[in-house]
């Protein structure tokens, strides 16, 4: 009898592994395991292990994930999934028929694909095992999965894991064993059977988050585009009634209307997406596929063609509205942000947020594309020195010159300086029609503009008006005083000195009007009456008298009034008050929460040595340690007394405000990676994922399991989150170990490295990886180094 069930196993297991060859990686499921190990698969089977995925499930799940940064449904998250079920990073081909996610961690997640090792399970040696590609877990194995989270920790408060290599075994909080902890599942579960409600989780607040506006040529209807309802408001002028509310699509950015006024246009920067609705009926009637985080957005005069600002692509997609489709892509910089027409409809301005790549330790570099609207080309690209979150954009009435918001950092100096006023200054920028560029500031000693970020012109063009998204006021800036300023001064002035010079802003700011938290996108009046100011974290719109300069009534858009902890760390992230002066926010080098894509002198690193590249934000909670020297273990700790005592330069936070930014920044969602399309990779990315994964070389010699990308860098967040010498150390670096990054959208935090020295992926693996430390790239020809690439921005 015991020969006869040897015999039916024999053949289930062949059946199994028969139609994959020795070479395929393919993910059998539990059940190839079952006949052989039936004992350990039903010990398996009580333990949280199996129970994993289920877990997600759990309403603490959701709590969890949004810590993580996940905006999605736990079991839509490859995020969560990573730790949660067995394979969650592979390919549909590589899962066979009888495999489930939801058998969660299975024996295949610790010890790899059992396809190949099936097929010589009679004979197989240790060595065998290791060709068969299987793994033998360790600590560091585990630990992947294991190592303290922070998101965990603050939904569940549960103990830290412990591994013993000595007695091998794992204690962990997660386990039906741990009495102090006890996951409670019931034996008969499924996925998202509600357990465990220890945790009482809230209907999330919806705020409104307005960004930028447009305005009804009568004036009488205002247009708001709020981000975080989603949603675009339409708004009574005489008294700031709703008349109407809109659902579009994710994260919506800009508004305009077309020449004739019977169309509205609203940029969808979390979905890709431009939206069409009619103007009366506010009823969508096209959904334009555009390029990666639009944000700006702007009709022509022959209501032709719709110009979109991509941010996430850098570039600008061009719709032909009558056939209803992009008909081309035109070419910006990096981080393309606004665009502004001249009044005679020939030339557009579009600001691009971040600075071109530069070389090592020099000064930014950014950019204004300049378009030529009756060709549809660009016809120049005009630089901005020293400058970078170059953002707002409007032109003035008689068409000589645009300005442009920016600021100044000064990121060679040593962050010492803040007291003297010399790490970021702030300003705007003077593009005249000769293709002339002028930086003026709008700070003073002591007394900052932080975050300038929108700039519109009084119709009469004799004031411009700048919001301060970082000290909550709009500055009014007189234009005959400014151009005097720049008449005034020689060749050599108007290029080294007025850009850094605070003692002349004086001159030509001739107000400050208070608004609301973070003033964002603004509008004027055909009349020259008004000034709309979109109060972003106060879900309301300031309105100004511009004849009189000041703030004559507030729009309240409905938004919630409790503020909850999350809404009151984000009021801090964008606020100035922090910093000596009101110089700079944390938004000031972490824009919507990513990167300003700068390398700092930071004071703690070694004065003059150990530069580094600024990092996102962006889903990093559970990423600890952090600082690229890994010497903070927790958020807390990141943005502490030793924020205040290096960066900000007054008191810290206070431990309720410590809370709130922490929870805040935790829960900044990474946008969705726009290089996976669904569940298949490319043809490209499927060669790159492979010698991501490989462990042996284009002459087939075993890779050692330390130069293996996977190893520091192994799924749900591609980092093993430890410290790594990868042989990257420069001569004005103070030692070479540094900590390894993650991986998630990888594609949009340029520059790399530690010091930002390597502009593109590419160059991680050529100019900076001569000896094989980083990883066994040597052996690659370009063609599959190109496809490691393309599936690197895919995670």
């Amino acid at each position: 009898m015991r020969k006869q069930q040897l015999a039916i196993l024999f053949l289930f297991v062949s059946g199994l592994s028969a139609a994959y060859s020795a070479e395929e990686r393919v993910f059998l499921g539990e059940v190839s395991c079952r006949g052989c190990h039936a004992s350990e698969v039903k010990q398996w089977r009580q333990t949280a292990h199996a129970k994993a995925y289920a877990a997600l499930g759990m309403p603490e799940s959701l709590e969890i994930a949004k810590l993580s940064g996940v905006d999605v449904d736990p079991f839509d998250s490859p995020i969560c999934l990573g730790c949660h079920t067995t394979a969650a990073d592979s390919e549909a081909w590589e899962r066979d028929a009888a495999f489930s996610f939801e058998d969660g961690i299975q024996c295949e997640k610790c010890h790899g694909a059992s396809s190949s090792y099936l097929m010589m399970h009679d004979k197989a040696s240790a060595d065998d095992v290791r060709q068969a590609g299987l793994n033998t877990p360790n600590e560091r194995f585990c630990m992947i999965c294991h190592k303290e989270k922070g998101s965990h920790t603050a939904v569940l408060d549960v103990k830290p894991f412990v591994y013993s290599e000595a007695r091998k075994e794992i204690n962990h909080p997660y386990t039906e064993t741990n009495k102090t902890n006890p996951v409670k599942l019931d034996p008969g579960w499924k996925p998202r059977k509600p357990v465990n409600q220890h945790v009482e989780i809230q209907e999330p607040v919806e705020y409104k988050t307005p960004w930028n506006l447009a305005l009804s040529n009568d004036g009488a209807r205002l247009f708001v585009v709020c981000e975080a309802s989603d949603s675009l408001m339409v708004l009574n002028t005489i008294d700031g009634a709703i008349l109407a509310e809109i659902d579009v699509e994710n994260q919506p950015h800009d508004v305009c209307l077309s020449p004739d006024e019977s169309r509205i246009y609203v940029s969808n920067r979390g979905s890709d997406t431009v939206s069409e609705m009619d103007a009366q009926s506010f009823k969508i009637l096209r959904t334009f596929i555009v390029g990666d985080e639009p944000h700006g957005v702007m009709v022509d005069q022959n209501n032709q063609y719709l110009y979109v600002i991509n941010a996430g692509a850098s570039d600008i997609s061009v719709i032909d509205l009558a056939r209803g489709e992009e008909v081309k892509r035109l070419p910006a910089a990096r981080g393309a942000w606004a665009i502004a027409s001249t009044p005679d409809h020939k030339t557009a301005y579009v600001t691009n947020n971040l600075s071109n790549f530069v070389e090592f330790r020099e000064t930014s570099v950014s950019e204004v594309t300049v378009l030529d609207l009756e060709r549809g080309v660009v016809k120049d690209r005009l630089m901005v020195d020293s400058a970078n979150l170059v953002q707002g954009v409007d032109v003035s009435p008689d068409g000589e010159f645009a300005l442009c918001t920016l600021i100044r950092t000064k990121n060679l100096v040593p962050m010492t300086r803040v007291l003297q006023g010399w790490v970021i200054n702030n300003g705007f920028g003077v593009i005249w029609k000769n293709g002339r560029v002028d930086q003026l500031l709008v700070d003073e000693p002591e007394q900052y503009f932080a975050d300038p970020t929108d700039v519109v012109f009084r119709p009469d063009g004799r004031y411009a008006y700048l919001s301060g998204g970082g000290l909550d006021a709009v500055a009014v800036i007189d234009i005959e005083k400014m151009k005097a300023v720049l008449y005034n001064a020689s060749d050599r002035e108007r290029r080294e000195r007025l850009p850094n010079h605070m003692g002349v802003s004086t001159e030509y700011i001739v107000k400050r009007i208070s608004v609301g938290r973070s003033p964002r996108g603004m509008v004027a009046s055909r009349d020259g009456r008004y000034v709309y100011i979109a109060d972003g974290l106060d879900d309301a719109v300031s309105v100004i008298d511009a004849h009189t300069q000041e703030r004559v009534n507030v729009f309240d858009l409905g938004g919630p009034e409790e503020i909850t902890q999350e809404r009151w760390g984000e009021q801090i992230f964008h606020s100035a008050r922090v910093t000596f002066g009101r110089q700079f926010s944390c938004h000031s080098c972490h824009p919507d929460g990513g990167v300003d894509g700068i390398t700092y002198d930071i004071e703690p690193d070694g004065i003059g040595v150990q530069p580094v590249d600024n990092r996102t934000l962006r889903g990093i909670l559970d990423t600890a340690p952090f600082k690229w020297e890994g010497t903070n273990p927790t958020l807390k700790r990141q943005c502490g007394a030793r924020l205040a005592v290096f960066f900000t330069r007054i008191d810290p936070f206070t431990p309720e405000q410590s809370e709130a930014l922490d929870r805040y920044i935790c829960t900044i969602p990474r946008p969705p990676n726009r290089f996976r399309l669904g569940d298949e990779l490319t043809p490209a990315q499927q060669r790159g994922r492979a010698i991501f994964y490989r462990t042996r070389n284009n002459a087939g010699e075993e890779i050692k399991l330390r130069d293996r990308c996977s190893t520091c860098h192994p799924a749900p967040y591609y980092t093993s989150r430890t410290v790594e010498d990868v042989g990257t150390m420069s001569p004005i670096d103070r030692h070479g170990e540094f900590d390894v990054p993650h991986l998630n959208n990888i594609y949009e935090t340029a520059p790399y490295l530690h010091d930002g020295s390597s502009p593109t992926l590419e160059e991680i693996w050529t100019r900076f990886n001569p000896n094989d430390e980083h990883g066994v790239t040597n052996d690659m020809t370009k063609d599959q180094l190109n496809d490691l690439i393309e599936f690197l921005k895919t995670l």
